[in-house]
């Protein structure tokens, strides 16, 4: 019974009367409500760099930018990608696997350092440099002109420009409308928006964040789905709250799985948090196996050693770690009570020492606790 209204744009909310308006076809039309979700996502962020408004340029957001972009792929072409995120790194990788050359331009200190700290990111960093990527890091951008990238001292040729600096949550309905709006639509624990019959989920809404108990834009898909969860349950009156996140998150960059659940150490510092942190590089079988087993991790926990995040890089069995780091975050774990986990050993599945008990074991000794 649910009635679908493809390519139809909502136009107007109308919360005195409860009614949206939205355009179609057939020209404006309105429907009613009792209750209003808003799920409108994000939009990619167009950098302020002078000259980028007159270029033609790629973006990745959906399954039609990945078309475009496939169909643009050609052996030898020169290609500038701005923004070395998530996004952005994988589409380097995937360019340079077809063939292209591909420059990576990132104002920021390192790769992916909303996940990862300087120290793993290098570890990235040289699997596309190892790929023929060229990196460009703490690099801002005068200006875009005549198929060039000018920075401070440098000019990068490109036949394409790819941009990969973001994502903005869609909010203007919801400001429109005169909901609370911030860093994106500001809800409660029950995912309600400052009009308790308007919810809000997805990249368009705030979540609060586990450790810091700031707001912030989460943007995962995991996270859109447990919220829209939580508020069908709400809409049917059985009251559930939305808990903090920890954006946990993984992906495969070329033959690496690249993972983080929680503060990196460089978040921690900017909150002010006195953070230790402890990274070990070990097999997850026995050493004789083949070198494809190895991964790194790196806790970070509080000065009580409570864990407050973690970031594993390796070529497997990191999905089932960061799950575990996850829970240990959210349960307030201590580091000694993570170096103590009674682990599962087997020769051609799991080491005798896992490397997250020896990274715990680690932060433990930094800080004198649990000997």
């Amino acid at each position: 019974n649910i009635c679908l209204l493809l390519n139809s744009k909502v136009t107007r909310i109308d919360r005195e009367k409860k009614t949206i308006v939205y355009e179609d076809d057939g020209g404006e039309k309105k429907l009613s409500y009792d209750v209003l979700v808003l799920a409108t996502g994000s939009s990619c962020v167009e950098p302020s760099i002078k000259g980028i408004e007159k270029c033609e340029y790629f973006t990745l957001k959906n399954i039609d930018d990945a078309k475009k972009i496939a169909e643009s792929v050609k052996e030898g072409a020169r290609s500038a990608i701005i923004g070395a995120g998530l996004v952005g790194v994988e589409l380097a990788c995937s360019l340079a696997q077809k063939g292209e050359q591909v420059a990576l331009i990132e104002e920021e200190k390192s790769v992916l350092q909303s996940i990862l700290d300087e120290d793993m990111a290098e570890k990235i960093k040289e699997m596309l440099e190892a790929q023929k990527i060229k990196i460009y890091e703490n690099e801002k951008i005068r200006e875009i002109c005549k198929q060039k990238v000018l920075l401070s001292d440098k000019e990068i040729h490109f036949d394409k420009l790819f941009v990969c600096a973001g994502a903005s949550p869609a909010t203007r309905l919801a400001g429109d409308a005169g909901l609370k709006v911030e860093k994106g639509i500001v809800v409660n624990e029950f995912l309600q928006t400052s009009d308790k019959d308007v919810f809000a989920c997805g990249d368009c809404a705030e979540c609060v964040e586990f450790t810091s108990n700031e707001r912030v834009l989460s943007m995962i898909g995991t996270i859109a789905v447990k919220q829209a969860k939580i508020i069908a349950r709400n809409i049917s009156g059985k009251k559930s709250k939305f808990p903090p996140v920890l954006n946990s998150t993984i992906t495969k960059i070329g033959d690496l799985f690249v993972a983080a659940a929680g503060l990196t150490a460089n978040r921690a510092k900017k909150l002010s948090i006195n953070a230790i942190s402890a990274k070990y590089s070990g097999t997850v079988r026995s050493e004789y196996y083949d070198s494809k087993s190895r991964i790194t991790v790196k806790l970070v926990c509080d000065p009580k050693g409570i864990v407050i995040g973690g970031q594993i890089v390796g070529h497997a069995e990191v999905a089932g770690r960061i799950n575990l780091i996850a829970l240990a975050i959210q349960k307030k774990c201590n580091v000694v009570e993570l170096k103590g986990l009674e682990t599962a050993y087997n020769p051609a599945s799991a080491p005798i020492f896992d490397p997250l008990t020896v990274a715990a074991e680690m932060c433990a000794r930094k800080m004198g606790i649990g000997e």
